[in-house]
């Protein structure tokens, strides 16, 4: 077992936001990710949404009543535990639906509360078709009738063209991996990049 030493505590932990669509990975990809760093950890956003007992109101579309009001305080949750461990020297990776407006609402929250540090965002954007084999090949839900693979590609595709974009259509987990961390430069996104501009994609 490795221990912490000085400069780990003294240095301050990387972030690396991974979002794609239901079933695209991400999940998978952030564990991945987090088990290569030296010290990391793993926030995944359906993880902090069940730590809801009694009230939790699941998204559709349109959202119910709600339902925006959770995800918006999943998102804030995740990152006030990400940066209380980076600050602690940890590198923190999270995994959560971020598409379109929220996106945005999101990498804006991130970079104003530390002005001074970039964070790294990974979009997974495989094919419709392999969102639905992976999606038909696991154990759960997560999409319905009005929210479908469909929906949350076109909402892809309204999300800030930042950080660095991935068609994993073909990838295993640990050829994404690979991609992700070969080309974490191509994914930060700091104060002077414009959120409607691009780093990478591919």
């Amino acid at each position: 077992m490795s221990h912490p030493t000085t400069d780990d505590r003294s240095r301050v932990g990387l972030l690396i936001v991974i979002s794609g669509p239901t079933a695209a990975g991400k999940t998978t990809i952030g564990r991945e990710i987090a088990a290569r760093r030296h010290r990391a950890i793993h926030i995944d956003g359906d993880f902090i949404q069940r730590l809801i007992i009694t009230g939790s109101i699941t998204m559709d579309i349109p959202p119910p009543a709600g339902a925006l009001d959770q995800l918006r305080l999943r998102y804030q949750a995740a990152l006030a535990v990400a940066n209380l461990y980076r600050d602690a020297g940890f590198d923190a990776i999270i995994s959560d639906n971020l598409f379109a407006e929220e996106a945005h609402r999101f990498i804006e929250s991130a970079i104003s509360a530390h002005p001074a540090r970039l964070i790294h965002f990974v979009m997974l954007n495989p094919s419709v078709e392999a969102i639905w084999d992976r999606y038909n090949q696991r154990p759960g839900g997560g999409y319905t009738a009005t929210l479908t693979p469909e929906v949350l590609k076109d909402a892809v595709e309204r999300t800030p063209r930042v950080g660095l974009w991935l068609d994993t259509s073909q990838m295993t987990t640990a050829q994404t991996a690979d991609q992700v961390l070969e080309r974490l430069h191509q994914a930060e996104v700091g104060p002077e990049v414009p959120l409607a501009a691009s780093n990478g994609r591919s």
